[in-house]
């Protein structure tokens, strides 16, 4: 079995997703501002299940998501993933960390709120990941 992890690498459709993803990677440092946990393999050009936090949609979530090549880059790992994607499960109606994004990523001051979470945040600790909270996409 596998798990996927999908990191995106697009541009949101509005000047304010795009403005808010611009300043994750300028924080960051990276290519990427969000990321999803996927059970099984995902394709490109085909809709997957993922599992994350996003503050578009208020917080931990399951949702379907087409895989565009141009926005997604697709990372498969060897390893069961039912314990992963079952700690997310678990976690799903909780809130998205805004402050702890802020206190974590931005002041790196490793603060966060243990009931709240970010989409870099919850892999890293579904993947049992020590200080999930400092880990970003």
């Amino acid at each position: 079995m596998t798990v996927t992890i999908a990191f995106y690498k697009g541009q949101g459709v509005s000047v304010p997703q795009r403005l808010q993803e611009g300043l994750i990677r300028s924080v960051t440092r990276g290519i990427y501002s969000h990321v999803e946990m996927i059970s099984g393999d995902a394709l490109h050009d085909h809709f997957a299940v993922c599992l994350s936090a996003s503050g578009r949609d208020g917080g931990v979530r399951e949702k379907c998501i087409l895989l565009k090549p141009e926005s997604w880059d697709l990372v498969s790992m060897r390893m069961d993933a039912e314990a992963p994607c079952q700690f997310i499960r678990e976690h799903l109606g909780a809130r998205y960390d805004y402050a702890g994004l802020i206190l974590s990523q931005v002041l790196a001051l490793g603060r966060h709120n243990p009931d709240k979470w970010f989409c870099s945040e919850i892999c890293a600790a579904a993947l049992g990941l020590p200080n999930p909270q400092r880990v970003s996409p």
